[in-house]
């Protein structure tokens, strides 16, 4: 074992296994032989390793997406940006859920308490704004000495900590317990959008994760709690996750179906395996519902997670929620297809009718399922507006298109009785 090309793998501070990289540069993962917590679907505990095809697709999908992020990291760091292990190993102390990467140890153990104590300096309000209009050039805090962090995701995004209700950078080795997205570069109004639509699926009864808009003197951004930690007596532990793609074993270069990445079959192929299928399946199909409605094209398979909680394994809440049609330069097709198509102005009864079928899951009840949320979800949207007092553009936009949406559907089943 090449202690250069080798890392320790960690769950919570819980030793479980070797990450290596081989003399052609890929991955090779192995469980120790004492270890009990599965990484991933994808890799069940076995004494065998995995060789590249098999686990690459997990621990890829730890990784922030993206060439030009990938290259700043490589830059700052001094490593290759197209060597995956060697990006590991400079920011995968805080990845997403609880997986951490260490250097190599001779004989490593299970670690200390999985709590630890949330500490870290509190950003004045123009060291905030500086940090967030630097984001493009500098991604993931990684101009900051000492911090290693790796968010999945494309978009421009910060990992911080809040002390006293306040946000923070966090202390080395210090896990990271919120999510700062600035405003999407060229998408006016993205940080509305995606609250609007997050407090509209919490009131239509989906499970998501929790946020508010903040403000600088200059600047504002959306602010996301994790819902893969656990805050307690001001310390956080971590909570095991993968999105669908890790669970599936598939890179986040072909997260979209059209790419060879997760259907909407795939979705309930994996959440049958959970410790509650019918109350997650029952969630899965109400958020496809509510996607289709408002409009969310970008509903792909990192965009849908697992929580491992003790000995369960949960659909975790729904995140990065919004309606990207009211763009015209954002792409019309759907992320994953509905009976055949990707593009939602062609789905009618028979469609969704046949994507029942294709899951196994009754089209009655998902008949009622859709002409429910079409019923309330326009109303509904008017409540979120008026209560968060976000009268602008945008909210319009969204309003006006899932009208229309909602109206439509209502219409094709009323005229389209299978």
């Amino acid at each position: 074992m090449n202690p250069q090309k080798t890392l320790v793998v960690r769950l919570n501070k819980k030793f479980v296994g070797y990450l290596e990289q081989d003399l052609q540069g890929k991955f090779v993962f192995t469980y120790d032989s004492n270890n009990k917590y599965q990484l991933s679907m994808s890799l069940p505990i076995q004494p065998e390793p995995f060789e590249n095809n098999s686990c690459r697709g997990f621990f890829e999908g730890l990784l922030p997406e993206g060439e030009l992020i990938r290259t700043y990291i490589g830059k700052k760091y001094g490593v290759n940006p197209k060597n995956e292990f060697s990006l590991l190993k400079a920011i995968g102390y805080d990845c997403a859920g609880a997986v951490s990467f260490e250097d190599y140890e001779e004989s490593p153990k299970s670690l200390g308490s999985e709590y630890i104590k949330i500490s870290g300096k509190i950003f004045t309000n123009e060291g905030l704004e500086k940090y967030i209009s630097e984001l493009p050039l500098k991604p993931l805090l990684t101009n900051s000495d000492g911090l290693r962090l790796s968010l999945a995701g494309a978009q421009d995004k910060m990992a911080v900590v809040l002390i006293d209700n306040e946000v923070a950078l966090p202390n080395r080795d210090v896990p990271t317990t919120h999510i700062l997205k600035p405003e999407i570069k060229d998408l006016d109004g993205s940080i509305e959008n995606e609250f609007i639509c997050l407090k509209l699926a919490k009131k239509v009864g989906l499970n998501v994760c929790e946020c508010e808009i903040r403000r600088t003197k200059n600047l504002k951004f959306l602010l996301l709690k994790r819902y893969d930690r656990v805050l307690k007596n001001n310390k956080v532990k971590r909570i095991h996750q993968e999105d669908f793609c890790q669970a599936k074993n598939i890179i986040s270069t072909f997260k979209y179906e059209r790419e060879g990445g997760i259907s909407i079959k795939d979705c309930y192929d994996i959440l049958k395996k959970t410790s509650r299928p019918i109350i997650n399946i029952n969630e899965l199909t109400n958020r496809i519902i509510f996607n289709f409605l408002i409009g969310n094209n970008d509903a792909h398979g990192k965009n849908f997670s697992l929580l491992y909680i003790n000995d369960n394994i949960e659909f975790a809440p729904a995140y990065d929620i919004l309606s990207t049609m009211v763009y015209s330069e954002l792409t019309k097709k759907m992320a994953m297809k509905i009976g055949g198509y990707y593009e939602a102005d062609r789905i009618l009864p028979r469609h969704w009718k046949k994507m029942a079928e294709s899951v196994g899951i009754s089209y009655t009840q998902l008949k009622k399922m859709i002409i429910n949320q079409a019923n309330i979800l326009p109303q509904e949207l008017k409540n979120v507006i008026e209560e968060e007092n976000i009268k602008n553009s945008i909210s319009n936009k969204i309003l006006e298109l899932v009208n229309k949406n909602c109206e439509k559907i209502l219409k094709d089943f009323e005229k389209n009785e299978i």
